[in-house]
């Protein structure tokens, strides 16, 4: 039985927080592996701006490298609004015996009783929460989890302490877009993609 994490997003692009989540993710929740998986369309905020999956595809592939990560186009594929419900039934019949943890940041958490079949999501994963804002402590975490999504923890969620890197794709596309050097906040391989191609460039 192997211990699979899913990390989700628009990964437009993926930077250094990301990879940074994730491999605290894999570290502190001893996860055989992670699914990076870019959403086609997300379901919970506007995306004018989002480039081709493709290359967002690309990008998480540059970004996430770690054999322990594996890149995922099955929402990519899919189409439509990405929601986690559909994909995680997907897995869960892709994988019957292993578990599952869907990661998200504490923001994420703190609205998660609004998602799309939230309470199917319950049963089909673990919740593995990384905080990624510093002002949110673990206890309004906590409190949130049991008593309004009524889980257990250890069980039905797990919270991990990690410093975030606090980083915003939004921020990165518009220093690309204004010709700003944005070397500290991508990977390598991943930006010099991004320049190759000319992505994010008002031009």
């Amino acid at each position: 039985m192997k211990r699979i994490g899913l990390f989700g997003g628009t990964f437009n692009p993926p930077h250094l927080g990301h990879l940074h989540l994730a491999t605290q993710a894999l570290k502190q929740a001893k996860l055989d592996e992670i699914i990076i998986m870019p959403s086609y369309i997300p379901p919970h905020k506007d995306a004018p701006d989002l480039i081709e999956g493709i290359e967002r595809l690309t990008l998480c592939g540059l970004t996430f490298a770690d054999t322990r990560f594996t890149i995922s186009d099955l929402e990519l594929r899919r189409g439509g609004k990405s929601y986690s419900v559909e994909t995680l039934r997907t897995l869960r019949d892709r994988y019957p015996s292993d578990e599952l943890y869907l990661i998200i940041g504490s923001d994420m958490l703190l609205s998660f009783d609004k998602w799309y079949c939230y309470d199917e999501i319950l049963s089909l994963c673990t919740l593995l929460v990384l905080s990624r804002e510093n002002e949110i402590s673990s206890d309004t975490l906590r409190n949130y989890a049991v008593h309004t999504l009524g889980l257990t923890e250890g069980v039905g969620f797990l919270i991990l302490e990690t410093a975030p890197i606090v980083l915003s794709s939004t921020e990165i596309r518009a220093a690309i877009a204004a010709g700003e050097d944005v070397t500290t906040k991508l990977c390598d391989a991943a930006y010099d993609y991004i320049k190759e191609k000319g992505l994010y460039r008002n031009d």
